[in-house]
């Protein structure tokens, strides 16, 4: 009966041979190949084993990072204000621009000679959903809100380096924040009695604590923004109803609110598309038969909303080890032992599978059965946020792409299918793709997209990770067709 073995390679030394010099190829394709008196193992049972061949290659000297300037925001109404000290990153600092708009028209102003509409009071909610940097301790965070020169432009692609003039100050608020309230789940409450003593109301239809932060506005500001806008809807002659469009006038008056941080070391990230997130304008309508109140919301407009975020391409990094991050789109190799993704300065990793096509060249008429990517975080994954990123995104570029700032989405190349567009992944575990048919396609030069970009789910989140260059490896298990 002939012997089974597994061969397991982790000498990295042989793989920067492989990749660099021929001897070094030769090296290393004759660790791989086993005595025709052996029987190569990977696992299977003796039945299905079909003389498979395996090799562990480690990627750390083949992984660099990519920073992109020009990913346009997404729409998803999230307002990042707040700038902190992050130990690995350095400084990151976000301001948040939004539009706004109102759902009070003409219609809530009947215009009449014995009809008065006066401003009463505004306030503003935003519903926290995040936070980053400092979260311990009950950190003490203040925020201040001023109104833009401009409106934003709806058919302008803004970045994380784009911004808007700030004018005056129009709101703000100083609370402590407390990080054991995100997050707070009413099913929990059977563990927890303090949950208990929370009104149902202030749960969201998912059953999560409506965790607001309330604002003081500058009283005197939104009263005349107020009867700006009053004026507008009750002036008939100069605002047909043929020809008014109130979001318009509305849009014109206001312009638009930024959000910056003015005290504390935390960042927080707010959702404008929430229920809970508004301006109330409470007026009285007076009429000869008395006096009523009445609310006004002015809501956060998420299709004109963007965070600049900074590092950006007008702020560079604080820390020297980003220095080689000197061009966009242009892999850099830090001389640092860890790879990192930060989302909202678009910083991501980049893998360079071209140095595999020499290893490939070594073993004639080879066919990969199968080849996985994998991220072992072992416990090293080191995660910033409360609600820390449970997705990591792919794409494809190379060489040429990136010189021309392309990145390619993975669905938009249907032979590379299998390579996923995202993974959720476990901190505390293994994670990784699965990529045979992307090898092949690439060894047998079928395709010149020699480069895997990791990134973060959103630009519109400051989620950070870092991962060890040392727990990123390749897995091969290919064939002979000799």
């Amino acid at each position: 009966m002939r012997r089974t073995k597994t061969l397991r390679i982790h000498t990295t030394t042989y793989i920067m041979n492989l990749w660099a010099r021929k001897i070094g190829l030769l090296s290393l394709a004759a660790l791989l190949l086993f005595s025709c008196e052996e029987e190569n193992s990977i696992g299977l049972p003796p039945e299905d084993n079909l003389g498979i061949f395996f090799a562990e290659i480690p990627m750390r000297d083949y992984v660099k990072q990519v920073w992109v300037d020009d990913l346009p925001y997404d729409a998803s109404g999230l307002l990042l204000v707040g700038e902190y000290e992050d130990p690995q990153l350095g400084e990151i600092k976000s301001i948040a621009f939004s539009d706004l708009s109102t759902t009070s028209l003409r219609a809530s102003f009947p215009v009449s000679d014995t009809i008065d509409y006066n401003f009463v009071s505004a306030d503003m909610t935003l519903r926290i959903q995040e936070a980053y940097g400092s979260t311990t301790n009950l950190p003490s965070v203040g925020y201040g809100v001023y109104q833009l020169l401009d409106t934003v432009d709806v058919n302008a692609e803004y970045t994380n380096s784009s911004a808007l003039a700030i004018g005056n100050k129009i709101g703000e608020t100083q609370f402590t924040f407390y990080l054991d309230s995100l997050g707070i789940n009413l099913a929990d409450s059977s563990d927890n009695q303090s949950i208990t003593n929370i009104p149902d109301s202030l749960f969201d239809a998912s059953g999560i604590y409506l965790y607001t932060a309330s604002f003081d506005l500058d009283q005197p500001f939104w009263e005349d923004i107020f009867n700006q806008y009053r004026d507008v809807l009750l002036d008939t002659l100069s605002f047909p109803d043929s020809t008014l469009n109130a979001s318009q006038e509305f849009d014109k008056i206001m312009k638009g609110i930024a959000l910056q941080q003015e005290s504390g070391n935390t960042a927080l990230q707010f959702s404008g598309q929430d229920v809970r997130s508004f301006i109330s304008v409470k007026y009285n309508r007076l009429t000869p038969s008395g006096t009523s109140e009445i609310e006004m919301f002015i809501l956060f407009n998420s299709n004109k909303a963007f965070n600049e975020i900074r590092p950006n391409a007008n702020s560079g990094w604080s820390l020297e080890k980003f220095n080689p991050l000197t061009d966009f789109y242009t892999p850099a190799e830090l001389e640092d032992e860890n790879a990192y993704i930060q989302s909202g300065a678009n910083l991501f990793i980049a893998l360079d599978f071209e140095p595999f096509k020499s290893f490939v060249d070594t073993l004639e008429n080879t066919v990969f059965q199968g080849a996985e990517l994998y991220l072992n975080s072992d416990s090293t994954l080191v995660l910033e946020g409360n609600d820390p990123i449970s997705v990591l995104q792919f794409l494809l570029s190379s060489e040429e792409r990136l010189n021309d700032n392309e990145l390619v989405g993975i669905q938009d190349a249907n032979f590379l299918g299998e390579v996923p567009i995202a993974i959720n992944y476990d901190e505390a575990d293994s994670n990784f793709i699965r990529i045979p048919t992307y090898l092949n396609q690439l060894t047998l030069d079928r395709t010149s997209l020699d480069k895997i970009i990791i990134r973060g789910p959103s630009v519109s989140r400051l989620d950070r990770i870092v991962i060890p260059k040392d727990s990123i490896f390749l897995r091969l298990y290919y064939s002979k067709t000799d």
